[in-house]
């Protein structure tokens, strides 16, 4: 959930720079991971006048398919944005979040919302993204639970022509700290995106995963809509 969350604020993100025109992005990937999952994924993405709109499944070895869609909308006049999803598991489980996010000073903006578990239950979300220098964003969040326990997580994000990296550390309600890393290597435009990931346990293991993703960007009004 954590992923299809920051993929949401991603989006949001995009929004705020989203040309009235309109353009449509295309994304087809093969994923694989030390656990020895792997599969394949495919998405669109609509960005037209302050808003993005994403739809995508994936397909697991064993051959599950899920869906997941997403929205984000920035409102350049209130500077504020919206942004929500829903991702079903193989199994049929459904899960679902939605948020508000605002620049609340300059460089500072802060997010909120509640994520919806396949079982009911609800988890709320808070976040304040900071740049702490061109191109550099610090995130701190907090998840709180059904019980109230919480989980802290820092990340600080780097974006340069070419790519994206990042680090976050996030703190358990026990007081172990899982700590990850993430590069993503991708074209301004049409091209190929590689991604990797690690993560590392509180007992010292170390997942990781990569990706190998295809973009095509194409205008939105090119079907002559």
């Amino acid at each position: 959930m954590f992923s299809a969350l920051a993929f949401s604020a991603l989006l949001l993100s995009t929004a705020a720079f989203a040309d009235d025109a309109g353009v449509i992005v295309n994304r087809k990937a093969n994923y694989s991971s030390s656990t020895g999952a792997s599969g394949v994924a495919s998405s669109t993405t609509t960005l037209e006048n302050g808003a993005a709109n994403t739809k995508g499944s994936w397909t697991n070895a064993a051959g599950g398919t899920g869906t997941w869609q997403s929205q984000g909308k920035w409102d350049r006049a209130t500077k504020s944005g919206t942004f929500g999803g829903t991702a079903t598991r193989p199994n049929g489980k459904t899960s679902t979040w939605q948020g508000t996010s605002a620049k609340t000073a300059p460089g500072v903006v802060s997010s909120g919302g509640t994520i919806t578990l396949a079982n009911g239950k609800k988890v709320t979300f808070a976040s304040t993204d900071t740049r702490v220098a061109p191109g550099t964003w610090d995130k701190q969040q907090v998840f709180t639970g059904p019980n109230g326990n919480s989980v802290d997580r820092a990340v600080t994000t780097t974006v340069a022509p070419g790519n994206v990296t990042s680090s976050a550390t996030s703190t358990l309600p026990n007081g172990q700290t899982l700590a990850s890393t993430s590069t993503v290597i991708k074209p301004e435009g049409p091209g190929t995106i590689t991604s990797s990931s690690s993560t590392t346990l509180p007992g010292g293991q170390t997942l990781s995963g990569n990706a190998t993703i295809t973009q095509t960007v194409s205008p939105a009004n090119a079907s002559g809509k």
